[in-house]
């Protein structure tokens, strides 16, 4: 019987198993990065990226108001918001539609002080 043993071999066979078992561990992360990359790339918002497009939010200006409140307006799909900003919460102020501005006069013109100064005027144009 202590022939019939050796000559059958070792029942486990761990140098292949492990290199076959670790392959296919790099195999699955390989495919799982492969996924988020894809993901990242062509996601759900398109195929554009992260800082460019209409679908991202744009901050125009922030006036600290105190050590933890602030006033932020910010442009996001062809609208302006004015938001209230403090530790707890973030409140809309106001909202301005239809302001169809080219991007270098939108870092010219309407920058958080002139915004500022034409709400509390009231001389919205």
């Amino acid at each position: 019987m202590a022939g019939n043993a050796t000559a059958m071999g070792p029942l486990v066979d761990t140098g292949t198993s492990i290199f076959t078992t670790a392959g296919y561990l790099f195999l699955i992360l390989g495919v799982i990065f492969l996924a988020y990359w894809v993901l990242r790339r062509y996601g759900p918002y398109g195929a554009t990226p992260a800082g460019s497009g209409g679908n991202t939010p744009k901050l125009l200006g922030r006036l600290l108001l105190g050590s933890r409140q602030s006033v932020t307006v910010v442009r996001y799909r062809h609208k302006t918001l004015v938001l209230g900003v403090t530790e707890e919460n973030i409140n809309l102020l106001t909202e301005l539609e239809g302001e169809e501005e080219d991007e270098e006069e939108d870092s010219l013109s309407l920058n958080f002080a002139n915004l500022l100064k034409r709400k509390v005027d009231g001389t919205d144009s």
